[in-house]
């Protein structure tokens, strides 16, 4: 598969190249709309319907609704908008096409089976020719985002898809995945009638010649609309949208959503040494240094850690695992918060972000009015940190005394995502940094930074100068996150 190898020169040849894909370009459905919002066609009486499905991004693989927990094999997806068959193309419709019916029994309305990759080649160009619409296969990533979007996708017929088949989907952030260029199989997905427990991940390789009794085909087709460029700038090349013009007063503000409060905290600019700090019975680590001078804008940070019940007034539901409404929001990766901050956003009107690491630093430190102290708000972790417990298991927020700005357990009890990809300090002067613009060149994912410890730290990991680092697509239940503005 083409990946996302963010580096420099190396990304616009990753999102421009395609894999193995046949994938036809975008048309204009609009024609086809009906009134119940799917495009629909009719070929010699017969009628079927492609939903459209819109441009975002999404896990791909083994998320934690998937049944993995600990190691998931999977990446992020960013797809353009495309539209896909609300069924499996049914006998009806291939015998309209092809003039017969190549299914073991003959049933119209039931999915078509008995036919080869190149035979669903063969009927998507006649298909094609006679709507005038370039229909194809959709790709492995469209199908399982749209499969994880509709129920009932999973099981019925194996489905034909776009791409030559791989174990290895990859780590990396992809844009629009064709699959491999070389291959001598083509990809399946989603199981058949025949089979048990299959679901939206469920795949597995085929020769394109071999024909089955369970093995069909689903229609797609590109519809032109692009994810959102701010999506692109966030996730890939680590631009931070700032509403500088709403922090000109430093004022708290509370925000309520779907009956949830939460209040985010002014932080003054000012100039602080960053990085690490010397204090009796302390370790520095390496990647702490060299300390360095940095300058920050005003900004608003989470008074708290996103709970779990602000996370299920946005989101609708919470992730496995997680304990309580008051307890912080875990099991989410990097960019699945990312994916609530944009429909915070949404529902909001507001631009909250992810803190970068700078800005998490400086306030933890307590911004203009800290006292120097190595953890956030004391000198001794036990005043401020949940750290040390052996169960893993989070503790309710604001239990134990804020720092000087009034935020709570930015030591302790969840580790905290950043904006920031993960890279070296220098002793260079900085403003407003946000971290490397790409992954470093031997990471063979794409790490993100994260702070502050949590309970199954060490108080050593609680400092305010402590750097942590995951994969982006990783998650914990010890792992969060706090709103930025």
């Amino acid at each position: 598969m083409k990946k996302i190898v963010l580096w420099a020169a190396a990304l616009v040849m990753a999102v421009s190249c395609g894999g193995g894909g046949d994938v036809s370009g975008p048309v204009d459905l609009s024609p086809w709309m009906g009134a119940d919002s799917v495009y629909t066609f009719t070929v010699k009486d017969v009628t079927f319907s492609l939903a459209p499905v819109k441009a975002g991004t999404f896990a791909m693989g083994e998320t934690l609704d998937m049944g993995r927990f600990r190691t998931p094999a999977l990446h992020q997806v960013l797809l353009d908008g495309f539209a896909i068959g609300t069924t499996e193309v049914t006998q009806a419709l291939w015998k309209a096409v092809m003039g017969s019916n190549p299914s073991p029994k003959d049933v119209p309305t039931a999915p078509v089976t008995m036919v080869s990759y190149g035979d669903a080649q063969k009927f998507l160009q006649k298909l094609s020719k006679a709507t005038g619409v370039p229909f194809r296969l959709p790709t492995e990533a469209e199908w399982e985002y749209a499969a994880r979007q509709r129920e009932g996708m999973a099981g019925g017929a194996w489905e034909w898809c776009a791409d030559r088949w791989t174990d290895d989907l990859g780590d990396l952030l992809t844009v629009n995945p064709q699959g491999p260029e070389e291959g001598a199989e083509y990809a399946l997905r989603g199981g058949s009638a025949l089979e048990k427990n299959n679901k939206p991940i469920t795949r597995k390789p085929m020769a394109p010649t071999t024909k089955a009794g369970d093995v069909g085909l689903r229609l797609a087709v590109s519809t032109g609309e692009a994810f959102p460029q701010e999506l692109y700038e966030v996730l890939v090349e680590n631009k931070v949208p700032r509403e500088r013009y709403k922090i000109t007063e430093l004022k708290p503000e509370t925000f309520t959503v779907n009956g949830v409060k939460f209040e985010m905290l002014p932080v003054e600019g000012g100039t602080f040494l960053m990085g690490g700090t010397e204090q009796k019975g302390q370790v520095i680590r390496e990647d702490e240094l060299p300390q360095h001078e940095v300058t920050l804008d005003h900004f608003k940070i989470g008074k708290l850690e996103v709970t779990q019940a602000l996370w299920e007034a946005v989101m609708g539901e919470v992730p496995y695992g997680n304990q309580g409404p008051d307890y912080p929001v875990g099991n989410v990766s990097w960019y699945d918060a990312q994916a609530f901050i944009r429909q915070l956003n949404a529902l909001t009107g507001r631009k909250f972000r992810l803190p970068t690491e700078a800005e998490w630093e400086y306030a933890a430190r307590g911004g203009k009015k800290t006292r120097g102290y190595n953890f956030a708000g004391s000198p001794f972790p036990q005043v401020v940190a949940q750290f040390g417990y052996e169960d893993m298991r989070t503790r309710p927020v604001a239990r134990y005394s804020p720092n000087e700005l009034g935020t709570y357990d930015m030591s302790g009890n969840a580790w905290e995502w950043c904006q920031d990809r993960v890279g070296p300090y220098t002793s260079i002067e900085q403003r407003d940094p946000t971290g490397p613009a790409s992954v470093r060149e031997n990471d063979q994912m794409d790490p993100r930074i994260m702070r502050g410890g949590s309970v199954a730290t060490t108080q050593d990991k609680c400092r305010v100068s402590n750097r942590g680092e995951f994969d982006s697509n990783r998650f914990r239940t010890t792992i969060g996150f706090r709103l930025a503005l």
